[in-house]
């Protein structure tokens, strides 16, 4: 599904981002599409949604797969203003050639191919000089990061009754033994308590479904063939 201000979806960005919010668009779909439950499985800001929709729908869920967000932990004196600053994406309008080429040789590097092209190119749209910017735009893309950054998952994550796989990414150079980060550990930590089955690929970007697809792709099977089985019996 195209989620708020995403794909083929028109809302604005002064729309209604908040995680609770969009959570409840998930069920709007499955009842739009007659579906009575579903696996559930999202990535970066939709693995926030995907937690949400778990706990508050349980009735709906099968299972939930997290792909490198949504359990993490945060600095609760941090200045938010200054955090979402942070994360403020660059403004594009380049030409597209000169985008391709930036990708191409940025984090995903041997994973560029044209199939990922493909796959990316529909998030971005050309301008009238002929140049790309990306279709959510700066100011939806603001209200996503803003929204998520106000959310709180750790009280859902606990109320999650269906099975709950989650991947953290580490990135290249970064190995899980020797990583040093406090707030990363904390992360361990609190995940752990929540039941949630977590995994740790060392070497994956935060854009794993782009860099190892088949490696997510079999991760959402797993899960699903585990959860299915676990109804059954």
């Amino acid at each position: 599904m195209d989620q708020r201000g995403h794909g083929a979806s028109d809302a604005r960005a002064d729309a209604d981002f908040s995680i609770p919010r969009v959570a409840h668009d998930v069920i709007d779909v499955l009842d739009a599409l007659a579906v009575e439950r579903a696996h559930v499985t999202g990535h970066s800001w939709g693995a926030a949604v995907a937690i949400a929709v778990a706990a508050e729908y349980p009735d709906r869920i099968a299972s939930v797969g997290l792909i490198d967000g949504g359990l993490w932990a945060r600095d609760p004196h941090a200045d938010r203003a200054a955090e979402l600053e942070r994360l403020r994406p660059p403004t594009l309008g380049i030409p597209a050639d000169d985008l391709w080429t930036r990708i191409a040789s940025g984090p995903l590097g041997s994973a560029w191919s044209a199939e990922v092209r493909e796959a990316l190119e529909p998030t971005f749209v050309m301008d009238g000089d002929g140049c790309l910017r990306t279709r959510i735009g700066i100011d939806r893309h603001m209200a996503v990061l803003s929204a998520m950054l106000e959310y709180d998952p750790w009280g859902d994550a606990a109320r999650i009754a269906c099975p709950a796989w989650h991947v953290r990414c580490l990135g290249p150079g970064t190995s899980a033994s020797t990583s040093a980060d406090p707030w990363l550990d904390l992360a361990r930590q609190r995940t752990a308590a929540t039941g949630i089955l977590m995994q740790e690929w060392e070497g994956a970007i935060h854009d794993v479904p782009l860099q190892w697809p088949a490696l997510v792709a079999g991760f959402i099977d797993a899960l699903c063939e585990s959860a299915d089985r676990e109804e059954t019996g």
